[in-house]
């Protein structure tokens, strides 16, 4: 069954921001793994020369230490999606260059129908979209990814050191 509400925040985007908090966090999460290896910058060698391309052109505009190696797959997904992308939006530019009629094309029997090529824009930007906001790369899914204000430690919080007068040092912890 499906969990409600919404997709919880991973640990290091908390960190990152600096919203983590042993008190609020750790508890719940500490079982959480942690990813290791920095995902490598070289596209895999299946890639075609345009996937190849558009690899390289994401590993080097990534968040800064975001991409880990596990997360090659999505990347990889992500970077299928926008060569598909691209090349049905060049299949269908070539296809409205003489036509009297941009996107659409003749069917069986003649009449102007829909052109294929929309269909594959359309599910190639849907799973862009999808993989762009678990990977950070779309202008809603990087506030998520802003560093925030750095935590400050409990010691130094004016409240804090109210109490440490009042009770000693016991009374911080």
């Amino acid at each position: 069954m499906a969990q409600r509400g919404q997709k919880p925040i991973p640990t290091a985007l908390h960190t990152l921001r600096g919203t983590y908090s042993t008190t609020r966090h750790g508890r719940d999460r500490a079982g959480e793994p942690v990813p290791e290896g920095d995902l490598a910058a070289e596209a895999p060698e299946w890639m075609t020369d345009g996937q190849r391309e558009c690899w390289t052109h994401a590993m080097a505009h990534a968040p800064a230490g975001l991409l880990k190696s596990i997360d090659r797959a999505m990347l990889a997904v992500w970077v299928e999606a926008e060569d598909r992308h691209r090349t049905a939006m060049i299949q269908q530019a070539r296809l409205d260059a003489g036509s009297s009629l941009p996107l659409l094309t003749k069917g069986r029997d003649g009449q102007p129908i829909a052109s294929p090529y929309l269909r594959i824009t359309r599910q190639a930007a849907e799973t862009m979209l999808r993989a762009a906001a678990e990977l950070g790369f779309s202008p809603a899914a990087r506030p998520r990814l802003a560093a925030g204000p750095a935590q400050a430690r409990p010691e130094d919080e004016p409240w804090m050191r109210l109490r440490v007068l009042q009770g000693g040092r016991d009374a911080a912890g």
